[in-house]
């Protein structure tokens, strides 16, 4: 595997097989290599411009929540230590979560946790579930009867309104072309 390196002299860029440090740039033949006493305190430099633009994000998300709350504590005539709810101080920043909030523990999510816990069924039931109750949807005395009535009340009740169709937006006058 090839690596690319950048001399902190000359500040070119040269790619060098993986495996051993090179001792020299390859380029301005400066000596590069980064010999140490092993108790020298070195700190890494982890922080790419890729995980600065993640945290910020982060930051940003945060900082906003504290101007909504001073704002909604403006609105409401309130001290924004009342408001103080509404502050995020917690956001989870990391990759390897799938939310960025911290999961809710109340007493309705710890009891749908015990109910889980007992094999009874919570939330909406599994996939399983879903088809049956389609399927019944379609079958028995009255199949498609909620499809019927909602075509029914679109016929009886005027149009709220229609995206103009993409031939019809073509035909207007002021219409330009994306491309």
């Amino acid at each position: 595997m090839a690596v690319i390196l950048k001399c902190p002299k000359c500040r070119g860029k040269f790619k060098y097989a993986a495996g051993e440090f090179p001792d020299n740039c390859l380029l301005c033949g400066e000596d590069i290599n980064n010999r140490r006493d092993d108790d020298d305190i070195v700190c890494p430099a982890f922080l790419s411009q890729k995980s600065k633009n993640n945290d910020k994000v982060a930051r940003d998300i945060m900082d906003g929540s504290e101007q909504r709350a001073e704002m909604a504590a403006a609105m409401a005539g309130t001290p924004v230590s009342d408001m103080s709810g509404l502050k995020i101080t917690d956001l989870n920043d990391r990759n390897d979560t799938q939310f960025a909030t911290k999961d809710v523990v109340n007493p309705v999510t710890q009891h749908m946790a015990a109910m889980q816990a007992q094999g009874m069924p919570v939330g909406f039931g599994s996939n399983a579930d879903a088809q049956a109750r389609a399927a019944q949807a379609h079958s028995g005395d009255t199949p498609y009867a909620g499809l019927r009535e909602r075509n029914r009340l679109q016929r009886l009740l005027p149009p709220v309104g229609q995206a103009p169709l993409p031939y019809q937006i073509t035909l207007n006058p002021n219409y330009r072309s994306p491309v």
